[in-house]
């Protein structure tokens, strides 16, 4: 919390640093006053000591060669007080002679050193020794004192950081922060504003360092006015060319698909060709003995042997006539399903290899026209819920985008369409033995309108169509590898079942 209010409020780092600096700088001063009068109280102690002793030297000498104990009990009581808590007189053989104050027992004190035992010799009279006193003496006065001087320091050092905290902070705040909050909400305003009118420059009240600081910002704030009303031109005209754009382009991509498919009926009308010619040679030709029956039976010269010829001649057309019939048939059921689903988005349970087979099926008949081959090697069994017509539309533009593109020379070779199942997805490649790509071209290829047929009828969207829809509606991934003069291989890699967003 402290640390995150530090960071964010420049007012807290200055007072923290002033209060740090004062405090510092206190402390070393309280630290070495503190020492001084440490020091000053360990010399008045022995100033105090040498006095003690010299105050009961002769007295007690007297008393004590004397024997006469009222006089040093006198004397002892009088020096009493303060440090001295305790006095005792023993005679020169040892004996208690005169005993005053009483030591305080203090084990916090004893442990911290502060109580002191201590002899001061008695003079001798006519050179004899009278003895000695004993004197208990405690420190705790001195460290009294000392502690009251450290306590006295703390507090104003608290003081001290309080008034200037203060002080500090209601200067800053009147001198400093709150115009800087004043700059601030004028330029967060000025931020917000769409319109360069709605932008008010700030009154300078104060010729002073933040007047000129005014100045500048209402310069600063004017030329981003100026560059706001020059981003809405700019953004409404990027936002027109974009839209005019993406109609080009959907222009451009419903094109490309109405292209395909027209592709796809020109290759299945010239398949259906032969399968109707079949039954239009067959049906003539069975018109022709059908009249010619008739005229044997008119003119009665019809023959055992010329009606079996007829049967069997019938027959055989018949048989003709139906597989030509279902020839057609099947090709026109192929390209219903497929021109069904390269025309609308639906999603549908169905069989990959059949899918597929149908949408080969029509492509077929352009291939047949070229030297290449196309060979499927299509995995049976495998169920899909996915968009047959985008999965169509893709494996189309793959396959007519190789022949387009990877035999140039007209020369032959094979187009490969693989699928087999991995887990719950589906990989399918699209493999051709073609002359290859470019290195240079090769991370190009899926970009809008990149195409090396420029005039030639290509429009560069048939390979990105191909990459939208995968990695679109399809959701499956979709990669490209290719050897110039050994041939290209697309991997495309998609779920067997998709959930309808």
């Amino acid at each position: 919390m402290l640390k995150s209010l530090l960071r964010r409020s420049v007012k807290v780092q200055m007072i923290a640093i002033l209060m740090g600096v004062v405090t510092a700088l206190m402390c070393g001063f309280g630290a070495y006053s503190y020492l001084l009068t440490r020091q000053s109280f360990f010399e008045q102690k022995e100033v105090a000591k040498a006095l003690l002793a010299r105050q009961l030297a002769t007295p007690a000498s007297n008393a004590l060669w004397n024997y006469d104990d009222t006089a040093m009990g006198t004397l002892l009581e009088s020096a009493l007080g303060g440090s001295v808590q305790e006095l005792i007189v023993f005679t020169v053989d040892g004996r208690e002679f005169a005993r005053r104050g009483m030591a305080v027992v203090d084990d916090k004190a004893n442990q911290a050193g502060l109580v002191q035992k201590f002899e001061l010799d008695i003079p001798p009279v006519q050179g004899k020794e009278v003895g000695h006193i004993q004197v208990t003496w405690s420190d705790g006065p001195l460290t009294d004192a000392l502690n009251a001087t450290l306590r006295r320091a703390v507090t104003e050092i608290v003081l001290l950081n309080v008034v200037l905290v203060g002080l500090f902070w209601f200067s800053m705040e009147r001198l400093l922060f709150r115009r800087v909050a004043a700059l601030q909400q004028a330029l967060d305003f000025a931020v917000t504003r769409e319109r360069a009118n709605d932008i008010v420059a700030m009154p300078v009240s104060v010729q002073d360092e933040f007047g000129a600081l005014t100045h500048s910002i209402n310069a600063i704030t004017k030329r981003l006015g100026s560059e706001i009303e020059a981003g809405h031109v700019a953004e409404e005209e990027a936002l027109s060319a974009l839209t005019n754009l993406q109609n080009a382009q959907e222009g451009l991509v419903q094109a490309e698909k109405m292209a395909s498919l027209g592709r796809l009926v020109a290759g299945v009308a010239h398949e259906l060709n032969t399968p109707i010619g079949n039954i239009v040679t067959v049906s003539s030709t069975h018109q022709e003995m059908v009249d010619q029956l008739a005229r044997q039976m008119n003119e009665g010269a019809l023959t055992r042997s010329a009606l079996l010829e007829f049967v069997n001649a019938s027959a055989e057309g018949a048989v003709l006539m139906q597989r030509a019939a279902a020839r057609a048939a099947t090709l026109i059921q192929n390209f219903k399903q497929v021109a069904v689903d390269q025309t609308t988005d639906q999603l549908r349970e169905f069989d990959l290899a059949r899918q597929m087979q149908e949408v080969l099926s029509v492509i077929a008949p352009e291939i047949s026209k070229t030297p290449i081959k196309l060979v499927s090697d299509l995995s049976p069994g495998i169920a899909m819920h996915t968009y047959p017509g985008p999965l169509g539309q893709v494996i189309t533009n793959l396959v007519v985008n190789a022949v387009r593109h990877g035999f140039d020379s007209k020369r032959a070779g094979t187009i490969t369409v693989t699928s087999l199942l991995q887990g719950e997805q589906v990989k399918i490649l699209v493999s051709d033995t073609g002359e290859g790509i470019p290195p240079e071209n090769l991370g190009k290829i899926f970009d809008p309108f990149f195409t090396t047929k420029l005039g030639y009828g290509g429009t560069g969207l048939g390979l990105h169509i191909c990459h939208n829809i995968v990695y679109g509606p399809l959701r499956g991934s979709m990669t490209v590898a290719s050897t110039v003069g050994v041939g290209t291989t697309f991997t495309l890699l998609i779920p067997r079942k998709v959930v309808p967003a």
